[in-house]
């Protein structure tokens, strides 16, 4: 007698050879080859084709979507769409043979960074207070061209999202700015809710040359060359003014 529902069911895919670079499936009668990936070891051999879960602790895990290879990973509170299958599987590889979520922590952490990079930055740049500003801004006049973060400060020198400096021109327009200093920021961490997560070296750049930039030294003829005229007056009149200042009168 067959089956009176009319329903066939379907089989998990079982691997039936593997070569250096690819696994062979059977599947529902059929043979399929899949590359030889960490992901597809995973999701083949061990989770017989179904959906990857894995749980590192009550606080971190991760669950594949139905579409394959992009997971919803977890920590505490938190949670990032994940696509790059290929580090998660290492991860859970790394945890089951060793016991250590350290992989998978940095990993979120890293992707973590970028996901909220706007906000996080916004808060480190806070500690400057009015003299920097956080805008955005569009190329020509197409609304939809839009320029990432850029870092204003004082209204006369911009940082932009990839760390490179502009000083307003005369007619208000940006120009590039050449600047060598940037700080002495090795390391800098950020206290999120996932918690403390380290700068990186695009995000330090930033926040050093705005550093640089809020007590630009003129001594730096790299740097103060290539301002305007009328900007190199105004730099020298400000710090002529401040050595007055404390000198008192």
């Amino acid at each position: 007698m067959g089956n009176s529902t009319g329903e066939t069911k379907l089989m998990n895919p079982q691997i039936i050879a593997e070569r250096d670079n690819t696994l062979i499936l059977f599947e529902n009668g059929k043979v399929k080859t899949v590359p030889n990936t960490t992901y597809n070891q995973v999701k083949y051999r061990e989770y017989k084709g179904d959906r990857i879960f894995y749980k590192f602790d009550d606080d971190m895990y991760i669950q594949e979507t139905y579409d394959n290879g992009i997971f919803n990973a977890f920590v505490k509170e938190e949670t990032l769409n994940i696509r790059d299958s290929a580090q998660l599987c290492e991860c859970i590889q790394e945890h089951k043979n060793h016991g250590n979520s350290e992989k998978y922590e940095s990993l979120f952490k890293k992707l973590y960074l970028v996901e909220n990079k706007e906000k996080i930055m916004k808060e480190m740049i806070s500690v400057f207070g009015d003299r920097v500003q956080t805008v955005w801004g569009t190329r020509g006049n197409n609304e939809n061209d839009v320029i990432p973060m850029m870092y204003v400060v004082d209204d006369r020198f911009m940082v932009d999202g990839h760390g490179v400096s502009h000083y307003k021109k005369d007619d208000g327009s940006w120009s590039f700015l050449c600047t060598v200093a940037q700080g002495n920021l090795s390391k800098m961490s950020i206290t999120t809710p996932i918690g403390d997560i380290e700068l990186e070296s695009t995000e330090l750049t930033i926040m050093g040359k705005i550093g640089f930039l809020l007590a630009p030294d003129i001594t730096d003829g790299v740097f103060f060359h290539q301002l305007s005229s009328k900007m190199q007056e105004v730099l020298k009149a400000e710090i002529e003014f401040d050595s007055m200042s404390v000198g008192g009168t």
